[in-house]
C-alpha cells in the first residue's frame, strides 16, 4: 500500500511539472509572437498611432472583462458532473453576444461623430473579438476543469502561432492598425474551434435558480475584483493619453508591453498552477492539517514564482538601454527608462498572483472586491498626481502603488487566510544570494565590455543567459533543498 501511494504522489509529481512546463512553455511562445508583431508593429506604426492602438485595446479589454464576470473561475472551482460547466457556457456566449453588441453599438455612434473610418472598424473588430474572447475564457475553464492543462495549452500556442502569421502578413500588407484586430480575431477563432473539439461539451439549459444564485454570488465578487484590477491597470494608459497625448501613450505602453510579456510568462502559469495546488492541499488530508498545507503550498509557490521572476525583472532594469536600442529604433529611445522602472514594479506585484486563487480556495473570495477597490482608488489617486510631472513620474508611481499593494497583501493573507509569512520568508531568503550572483554577473559583463562596441541584442542575450547560468549554479550551491524540489517535481515539500 505504502509502494502504491509513492507511485502514485510520483505519478502526480510528474503530471504537475508536465503541465506546468507545457504551461510556461506556452506562456513563452505566447509572449514570443506577441513580442514579435509588437516589435514590427511599433517599427510601422511609431509612437503616435501605436498609442491610438494601445488606448482602443485597453477599451476592448475593459469590455471583455465586463463580459466575463466571473465564469471560468466558477467553472474551475466546481465539482461533480459536466452539467454545470455546460450551463455557465451557455451564460458565457449569452453575455459576450450582449456586451459585443453594445460595442459595436459604439463604434456606430463614433461612425456619426466624425471620428476617422479607421478607428471606427478598430472599435467593431474589437467588439467582435470580445465575443469570441468571452466564450473562449470560458472554454479554458472547463478545459481547466477537466485537468486538460497541457490541451489547454497546445490550443493557445495554436493560436498564438495563426495570429502571428496574420499580423505580421497583413501589417506587411499595408493594413495598419486594423492588422493587429485581424491577429486577435484570427487567433480566437483558432482557439475555440480546438477547444471545443478538444471538451466535446456543448452549451446547455436548464440552469437551477439556486445555481444561478450560486453563480451570481461567486461572479459578483470575482467581476468586482477583476474588473477593478483591470481598470487599475489600464487608468495609467487612459490618464497618459488624457493629459499627455498618444505619443506618451505609446512610449509608455510600449515599455509595459516589454515589461508585461516578461511578467505573463510567471503570472499564467503560476495562477492556474496555483488553483490547482492550493485546491490539492486543501482537500488532500484531514481537516486538522488543513491551514499547515496551504501555508506549506503558498511559501512554495511564492518563492517558485521569485525564483523564476526575479531575475528576468533584474535583467530587464540593468538592460533596458540596450532592450530598447536592439529591438525598436532610435524613434523609441524615451521608453528605455520606463522599463527598467516598471520593472521594479512587476517584481514587486508577485506576491499578488496567488491572491485570487487563495481567498477563493479558503472561502474568502468576498474580501477581493474591497482590497481591489482600495488598490484602485490608491492607484488612480497617485497616477493623478504623477501625471502633472510627466510619463516617467507616472511610472515611478506604479513602483510607489505596488509597495502600498504588497503591504496590504500580506496584511490580507495573514488576517482572512491564516498565512503565517515567517514562513515565506523564511523561503524567499534562499532567493537572495543566487539572485545576488547573478545580478553581479550582469554588471561585471556590462561593465567589462563597454569598450567592446558589441550589438545591444548581442549583450542583452549572451549576457542575459551568462547571468541565468551563474544564478542556476548558485541555487543549486547553497539552497540545495529546493534545488532537489525543482529536479524531482513540484508539490512534494507539501505537508500532507
Amino acid at each position: 500500500m505504502q509502494q502504491d501511494s509513492r507511485d502514485s504522489a510520483q505519478a502526480g509529481s510528474r503530471k504537475v511539472m508536465g503541465d506546468t512546463a507545457l504551461t510556461v512553455a506556452e506562456r513563452v511562445i505566447s509572449q514570443i509572437a506577441q513580442f514579435t508583431v509588437f516589435v514590427v508593429a511599433a517599427r510601422i506604426l511609431g509612437p503616435a498611432d501605436f498609442g491610438v492602438f494601445a488606448l482602443a485595446s485597453a477599451s476592448a479589454i475593459l469590455l471583455l472583462r465586463v463580459a466575463e464576470v466571473g465564469w471560468a473561475p466558477f467553472i474551475m472551482s466546481t465539482s461533480g458532473d459536466d452539467t454545470v460547466p455546460r450551463q455557465v457556457l451557455l451564460m458565457a456566449i449569452l453575455a459576450g453576444v450582449v456586451v459585443g453588441g453594445i460595442g459595436l453599438c459604439g463604434a456606430v455612434i463614433a461612425g456619426q461623430l466624425a471620428v476617422p473610418p479607421e478607428v471606427v472598424w478598430l472599435m467593431a473588430l474589437f467588439s467582435i473579438w470580445v465575443m469570441m474572447a468571452n466564450t473562449s475564457s470560458a472554454q479554458k475553464g472547463i478545459l481547466i476543469w477537466q485537468n486538460k492543462m497541457k490541451a489547454s495549452a497546445i490550443c493557445e500556442i495554436t493560436g498564438e502561432i495563426v495570429g502571428l502569421i496574420v499580423a505580421i502578413s497583413t501589417l506587411l500588407s499595408g493594413w495598419g492598425l486594423l492588422s493587429l484586430a485581424f491577429a486577435r480575431l484570427s487567433y480566437q477563432s483558432t482557439h475555440l474551434t480546438l477547444s471545443f473539439a478538444i471538451t466535446r461539451l456543448s452549451p446547455k439549459t436548464g440552469m437551477t435558480r439556486e445555481l444561478m444564485h450560486d453563480l451570481w454570488v461567486f461572479s459578483s465578487q470575482i467581476f468586482t475584483a477583476r474588473m477593478l484590477i483591470n481598470i487599475r491597470l489600464y487608468a495609467a494608459t487612459f490618464i497618459i493619453g488624457g493629459y499627455l497625448g498618444p505619443a506618451a501613450v505609446g512610449f509608455f505602453r510600449a515599455a509595459d508591453r516589454l515589461v508585461s510579456a516578461a511578467a505573463e510568462v510567471i503570472a499564467v502559469p503560476g495562477q492556474l498552477l496555483a488553483w490547482t495546488l492550493l485546491r490539492k492541499a486543501r482537500d488532500d488530508g484531514d481537516a486538522a492539517g488543513q491551514a499547515t498545507r496551504i501555508n506549506a503550498q503558498v511559501s512554495q509557490h511564492i518563492k517558485m514564482l521569485f525564483v523564476a521572476g526575479a531575475p528576468i525583472f533584474v535583467w530587464m532594469m540593468v538592460m533596458s538601454d540596450e532592450l530598447i536600442g536592439g529591438l525598436l529604433s532610435a524613434e523609441w529611445a524615451p521608453a528605455a527608462p520606463l522599463v527598467a522602472i516598471l520593472a521594479i514594479s512587476r517584481l514587486l506585484f508577485l506576491f499578488g498572483i496567488v491572491t485570487e486563487p487563495l481567498m477563493s480556495i479558503v472561502g474568502q473570495a468576498k474580501r477581493l472586491p474591497g482590497f481591489t477597490l482600495m488598490v484602485l482608488v490608491v492607484s488612480v489617486a497617485l497616477t493623478f498626481l504623477a501625471v502633472q510631472f510627466g510619463v516617467y513620474a507616472v511610472a515611478w508611481s506604479q513602483v510607489v502603488i505596488a509597495s502600498i499593494v504588497t503591504v496590504a497583501t500580506v496584511w490580507l493573507f495573514r488576517k482572512h487566510a491564516d498565512i503565517a509569512w515567517r514562513g515565506v520568508a523564511t523561503e524567499l531568503r534562499g532567493v537572495l544570494l543566487p539572485l545576488a550572483c547573478g545580478v553581479g554577473t550582469l554588471v561585471v559583463l556590462d561593465q567589462a565590455t563597454q569598450a567592446v562596441g558589441l550589438p545591444d541584442l548581442v549583450e542583452v542575450v549572451v549576457f542575459g543567459l551568462a547571468a541565468t547560468v551563474v544564478y542556476a549554479a548558485a541555487i543549486r550551491a547553497f539552497d540545495a533543498d529546493f534545488w532537489r524540489t525543482l529536479t524531482s517535481g513540484l508539490g512534494r515539500r507539501v505537508a500532507g
